[in-house]
């Protein structure tokens, strides 16, 4: 038990463990709980719903495919947080219904005035199920509701095999399709970095539908893709290895501030594109490149920037929400972005998970959904 924050970690894929770990935090007096699990793990559902349901105090979260703690990356696990305060979360379920713009603002406005001790909030985490289709525009509505004012930041949980499942922790038990909007207690400040910089481009994408891109310069997307990697980059694809090959080339929109919003392409299809994030039709893309050093010094700045600001909190709490495809490309050299990190952090409070997406403000302050991504947040 640490004097300041509640944590306990395991390395056991069993779910007795993190049941007698969530009793042992429940006795030690914390009034909320965050855990975080592996999905390499395998929980029962039912069992796992029962432990929920049946936890006395706030209890937030999610599957995600790796977590992290300080420096060392757990790929078969649990991790839990318990904080001294009581860590409000409103829950907004059922989203994949909600087609259009009018009924996800109902839906946001009606649930947080439910929740009338959200009014005036500014800073959150998000934990959200990273299969939603319609994530981004729940970020967009969510941004007009809160009036523009919110700091926040988050990640995608769920399991890398793109088969959705429930994977996020309430005391409703197991859900899907959802977002958990998580009230701090104290002011959140964020930093972003990617790492990745431009190859080739601009490409105008000329048809597109959400998270498909079907053409780009009005042909086909992927045999546009492949050509350009496959002729400057000495890659050959093949039946099989599109991921092998893709995890090194996303593909990148250049905002109003000129900075790269990256989209992580994960599979192809009709020669079309299917990416994590949208990409509008009419816009210009660019593939991107990158290598480990470049990936790391980008980590290493934005730890720099982020933890380089004085903090009014007496116990400063750090959470790392990291692109799990950071992890498929540096492969054992991925370590050394944690050390990094770590290395800069002030205090021993640093944790996270390897996300399928991360959320954070851009520069204008808009909510973006980000790929292949490192968003740092301390509150």
């Amino acid at each position: 038990m640490d004097t300041e924050l509640f944590t306990w970690k395991t390395h056991s894929n069993a779910l007795r463990d993190l049941q007698h770990g969530i009793s042992i935090a429940q006795n030690s007096g914390v009034k909320s709980l965050l855990v975080l699990t592996c999905s390499q793990n395998a929980y029962p559902e039912q069992p796992l719903n029962f432990i929920l349901k049946n936890c006395s105090i706030p209890i937030f979260g999610g599957i995600y495919p790796m977590i992290s703690h300080q420096e060392t990356l757990i790929k078969q696990g649990a991790l839990i947080i318990g904080f001294k305060e009581n860590y409000d979360v409103t829950i907004f379920s059922d989203l994949q219904h909600l087609k259009n713009e009018d009924t996800l603002e109902s839906l946001i406005n009606t649930t947080l005035e439910a929740k009338k001790n959200i009014s005036g909030q500014d800073d959150f985490l998000m934990f959200y199920d990273a299969l939603i289709n319609n994530v981004e525009d729940f970020i967009d509505c969510l941004f007009e509701c809160l009036d523009h004012s919110i700091t926040i930041a988050g990640g995608g949980a769920g399991n890398l095999d793109f088969i959705q499942r429930p994977c996020l922790f309430t005391n409703n038990g197991l859900l899907a399709n959802a977002v958990l909007l998580v009230n701090l207690p104290s002011k959140l400040t964020t930093s972003v970095a990617h790492g990745w910089t431009k190859i080739e481009g601009p490409l105008l994408v000329s048809e597109a539908h959400g998270q498909i891109v079907q053409s780009l310069n009005y042909r086909p997307a992927f045999e546009v893709y492949s050509q350009i990697i496959e002729s400057t980059c000495g890659h050959e694809f093949q039946d099989g290895n599109f991921f092998d090959i893709a995890k090194n080339f996303p593909l990148g929109i250049e905002d109003i501030n000129n900075n790269l919003i990256v989209r992580d392409p994960i599979l192809t299809t009709d020669n079309h594109l299917q990416l994590i994030g949208n990409i509008p039709v009419n816009s210009m893309v660019y593939i991107l490149g990158g290598d480990i050093n470049s990936l790391i010094s980008s980590s290493e700045q934005a730890a720099i920037s982020l933890f380089s600001t004085p903090t009014k909190s007496a116990t400063q709490i750090s959470m790392v929400f990291d692109c799990i495809s950071r992890v498929a490309f540096m492969e054992d050299e991925f370590d050394k972005e944690l050390q990094i990190i770590n290395k800069y952090a002030p205090s021993p409070h640093l944790f996270g998970v390897l996300s399928i997406g991360e959320i954070a403000n851009s520069e204008s302050s808009a909510i973006r959904l980000l790929n292949k991504s490192t968003v740092i947040c301390s509150w």
